[in-house]
């Protein structure tokens, strides 16, 4: 299965022209795989805020593995779910900034361990959180890319790329024989 991520990663990050640590296609891999493989319902009835709450109540490798778990929740929703998320009445932006500041608490608190492993992977928390928009465009690329379509879906997609102009829902739906065109709009003069 990482293999398989692995790819998608790689090909993700072409396509938006991003170039990241390798650690961090890594990390990026490995959180794909471990969702497709453990997500776990019981951390999805928590809302971020809640999850806020429990890593800052939490001491030593706990809160280190609490905030590292909210950013890498927050990143898989907002990549993944984006859709959703608005009609449960969250922005994307709050999940973004909520994932920005757990990845960074991760890194600050994973500085202060004295492993080399943990100061390795303090870097990764620190890009994730500083490039957290590009990550989930790469993780929307991702599920773009992989996705089944249905009809229903490539109508949702049509819906997705008429609100956004997302070029990345333009290309799926050129890979469908739709080539969706701006509208030209009828000035007044």
């Amino acid at each position: 299965m990482r293999a398989y991520f692995r790819d998608r990663v790689l090909a993700a990050l072409r396509r938006q022209g991003i170039k990241t640590h390798e650690r961090t296609e890594f990390y990026l891999v490995n959180l794909l795989a471990e969702f497709a493989v453990h997500d776990d319902i019981e951390e999805h009835r928590h809302t971020l805020v809640e999850l806020f709450a429990k890593a800052m109540e939490a001491e030593g490798p706990e809160r280190l593995r609490r905030f590292k778990s909210m950013g890498d929740r927050a990143l898989y929703r907002t990549g993944f779910f984006a859709e959703n998320l608005t009609g449960r009445g969250i922005t994307r932006d709050y999940v973004m900034t909520m994932g920005e500041r757990a990845y960074s608490a991760a890194r600050q608190i994973a500085h202060r361990v004295k492993t080399p492993r943990e100061a390795e992977f303090a870097e990764t928390y620190g890009e994730l959180a500083k490039r957290f928009g590009a990550f989930v465009r790469v993780l929307d690329d991702i599920r773009e890319s992989t996705a089944l379509r249905s009809p229903q879906d490539i109508v949702k997609l049509y819906e997705r790329w008429r609100l956004t102009r997302s070029p990345i829902a333009a290309e799926r739906l050129r890979e469908h024989g739709l080539f969706p065109q701006a509208s030209k709009k009828k000035q007044l003069h």
